[in-house]
């Protein structure tokens, strides 16, 4: 692998740099320098030193292995999701995102192909685009973006598109066969806009804007073949966004063995949606948009809060919306004990085909199959202790154990609430010279409950990283 291995390109590594020669020391740039080269995936160690009289910034960078096949296996009884392919992560040394690769589960099949690179033009311009090929249908979509490089940048933009033409499975009460199929023609051009009032690497305070333009159509399948009936609207949004920037350094949460930057900032944002009538809608409506998390710092760990609230509402009545509210508690007494609890709660009103909430298998509960749970209301909670036994295995894996137990569900609003709750004991393992962002894989031990479709049982399920991490 080391003789296959492209070296990141020095300019790679300067470019993410905050301090040059000549300026005064500043840790707080120092310490972002780090976190951005460590976000680059393409690094399995990332060194920011200064010497002692803040004359001299060292950055030492390690690469770490990015040019692997992709093996992905999920596994709950008798349901088996896998996929197969190809991800680098740091194509020609230029950190550039290179993935190939075909995924299949119960509801449909799909070969994908995505690139994506940071700063790919003039040092400053970000570009991806996908095609996704499924059993059903097929997707496209593309972006270009001048980000915000660090907390002290002062505008971002960017432009985007995404088409759908495929087909929307909507489960209920539990059951594996779909309820209802629709046909859904879908398609999104965007563009956004930001401004920092008020910028440093210790926060910031920004404004900014972004319009769509959308089409978005369905119809039932079983009234095929009539023609579906084609409309297309616009809406835009304006916001303002706070951020106080804190961030935790540590091992051993997400990921094994390697560091890790976790966001402990306080960051709120409010905006105000608006979609009138004269952009293709059947009324004016107007709504909020409101975001914000926010952490404390323990002396063994930390406490993480998030929540984010949007609608549209015409004549004081709410239309559409989603509302969500979650709190995180991570324990490190020492490095290879970690202690993590997650709880999570969901509201929705007339959401969109198929992006109601769905819980089973690859989010929430994991002893429970694909849709065991689905609705526009949802809970769940998952305690689980970890103890990495063994933090090197031939200096190239790290593994563990670990205990857990949790419980969650969804169901619709006016429908009895429908939940279920599993526990077991499980390994935790990982590549430590693996440059690629991704979670420890889980292979668990589940002990489900019984409840109102699947009975009380033993399974063993496979899967990857935190089982809410899909639900943050």
């Amino acid at each position: 692998m080391n003789n296959v291995h492209v070296r990141t390109r020095q300019r790679v590594v300067e470019r993410e740099m905050l301090l040059r020669a000549g300026d005064p020391p500043d840790s707080a740039r120092a310490a972002e320098t780090g976190r951005n080269l460590r976000r680059l995936q393409v690094f399995r160690d990332v060194v920011v030193d200064t010497s002692a009289d803040g004359s001299t910034l060292r950055v030492t960078t390690r690469d770490g292995w990015t040019t692997r096949p992709y093996v992905s296996f999920r596994s709950a009884g008798k349901q088996r999701l896998f996929s197969v392919g190809l991800l680098e992560t740091n194509f020609l040394g230029l950190a550039a995102t290179l993935d190939a690769r075909y995924a299949e589960d119960p509801d449909r099949s799909v070969a994908r192909l995505a690139f994506s690179a940071p700063r790919l033009f003039a040092n400053r311009i970000s570009t991806g685009a996908f095609f996704n090929r499924f059993s059903d249908g097929r997707s496209v979509g593309a972006v270009v973006e001048q980000p915000f490089f660090a907390l002290a940048s002062h505008n971002s933009a960017r432009v985007g598109f995404i088409t759908l033409d495929g087909r929307v499975l909507r489960f209920r009460n539990g059951f594996a066969r779909a309820a209802d199929s629709l046909d859904r023609r879908y398609s999104i051009g965007y563009a956004g806009v930001a401004h920092a009032l008020r910028a440093s690497p210790r926060g910031y305070l920004r404004i900014g804007a972004d319009a769509q333009i959308r089409r978005d159509d369905y119809v039932q399948r079983r009234d095929l073949p009539l023609p579906m009936q084609r409309t297309i609207t616009g809406a835009t949004t304006g916001y303002v966004e706070y951020s106080r920037a804190d961030f935790l350094l540590t091992k051993n949460f997400r990921l094994l063995g390697q560091p890790e930057d976790v966001n402990l900032s306080t960051t709120v944002r409010l905006g105000v949606a608006v979609a009138p009538s004269a952009f293709g809608y059947d009324r004016n409506y107007v709504g909020p948009v409101v975001s914000g998390r926010t952490a404390i710092r323990l002396p063994m760990g930390f406490v993480q809060l998030a929540g984010r609230l949007n609608g549209l509402a015409s004549g004081g009545a709410i239309d559409s919306g989603t509302a969500n509210v979650s709190a995180t508690i991570a324990l490190q007494p020492s490095s290879r004990h970690l202690l993590v609890a997650f709880s999570t709660l969901g509201w929705q009103r007339e959401p969109a085909p198929g992006e109601e909430f769905d819980l089973g298998l690859t989010r929430g509960p994991r002893g429970f199959q694909l849709h065991a749970f689905t609705g526009d209301r949802l809970h769940y909670s998952v305690l689980e202790y970890r103890w990495i036994t063994f933090p090197q295995i031939g200096k190239s894996f790290a593994a563990g154990l670990a205990a857990f137990a949790e419980t969650g569900g969804a169901w619709y609003a006016g429908s009895p609430r429908r939940s279920g709750s599993d526990a077991g004991l499980g390994v935790r393992f990982a590549p430590i010279r693996s440059a690629a962002n991704v979670g420890a894989t889980r292979l668990d031990f589940v002990r489900r409950f019984a409840h109102d479709r699947e009975p009380a049982g033993w399974l063993f399920v496979i899967g990857t990283g935190f089982s809410f991490d899909a639900l943050r």
